[in-house]
């Protein structure tokens, strides 16, 4: 892997608190340049396609683990969350907007890959990449590793899951 992909994925493994066993993952998932480009792997030019199915595959992710939480957390009384608080733990935590937001939080907008053309990266360059990410995680090491990251990402910081006496 090149220099500047082989930096870009050592600094996604340092914000996510994940070693990616499939480092070209990590660089797919932030790629954002063009449906396709290429770089040198081992000597020989390597396609790299863009974020967009990893992203696709990480709202998913993010979404069935969140509610997973929502469905295992119980109230005060011992009584379960309903669907409209379901409805506002995933606006709250996964919307593009938050996605955004947590990104741009913990320098994900820095690891991107744009084309040259594209002098700033938008929020939701930064949504989409950080879902791909977490795509990329569950591709890379599974449903437990999606949950550690998630974790280390402040993804279950949420009074609903909180308990309060």
């Amino acid at each position: 892997m090149s220099l500047s992909f082989t930096s870009r994925v050592l600094e996604i493994e340092a914000i996510i608190d994940h070693v990616f066993s499939k480092k070209r993952l990590a660089a797919e998932a932030a790629q954002m340049a063009a449906p396709l480009i290429t770089f040198v792997e081992d000597n020989a030019f390597k396609p790299l396609y863009n974020n967009k199915r990893l992203a696709i595959l990480g709202e998913a992710v993010l979404a069935r683990e969140l509610c997973s939480a929502w469905f295992r957390m119980r109230g005060s009384y011992d009584e379960a969350l309903s669907p409209a608080q379901w409805t506002q733990l995933r606006n709250d935590m996964i919307s593009n907007d938050s996605l955004a937001r947590r990104g741009y939080n913990s320098g994900i907008d820095k690891v991107i890959i744009t084309a040259s053309s594209t002098p700033h990266v938008s929020p939701k360059m930064v949504a989409t990449t950080l879902a791909a990410i977490m795509g990329a995680v569950h591709e890379d090491g599974g449903d437990t590793a999606v949950h550690k990251v998630m974790q280390h990402l402040g993804f279950f910081n949420h009074t609903l899951l909180t308990v309060t006496s």
